[in-house]
């Protein structure tokens, strides 16, 4: 069994050409993960799940990753006309993901808003019986 954190909410797409042993650069926008990305380093196992982060449970499947690389940036959005201005500002993060084995959760050990999820994960090589 091993640690790992989770992100959740992958679209099948991304799914897919993990399960395909691609390597996969993907971009996270969203709160719930970007909190984790936060805590994930080169080398280190992810979970990724296409289940949404509240319904992640003992029991959930999906794959385990390996972070290959890990880049941080800050996007600035302007919007203007004659009668406002307004600037935003978003951070996102790309990561390299190269699969590594199905994963199945065991138990949920931190799962908080505004902290990364972490889970235990017992590891399932591809050719083993579904």
């Amino acid at each position: 069994m091993m640690r790992c954190i989770a992100l959740t909410g992958m679209s099948n797409h991304v799914m897919g050409d993990l399960k395909n042993r691609l390597l996969r650069t993907i971009e996270i926008r969203s709160p719930h993960n970007f909190a984790g990305v936060l805590h994930i380093d080169v080398g280190d196992p992810v979970f990724l799940s296409s289940t949404s982060p509240n319904d992640i449970t003992a029991g959930t499947t999906g794959l385990v990753a390996r972070l290959q690389r890990r880049d941080i940036s800050i996007h600035r959005v302007v919007q203007s006309s004659n009668l406002f201005y307004e600037e935003r500002e978003a951070m996102m993060a790309r990561l390299q993901l190269v699969a590594e084995c199905s994963g199945r959760v065991q138990r949920i050990i931190q799962f908080e808003l505004g902290s990364a999820l972490v889970v235990d994960v017992e590891e399932r090589p591809v050719y083993a019986a579904q």
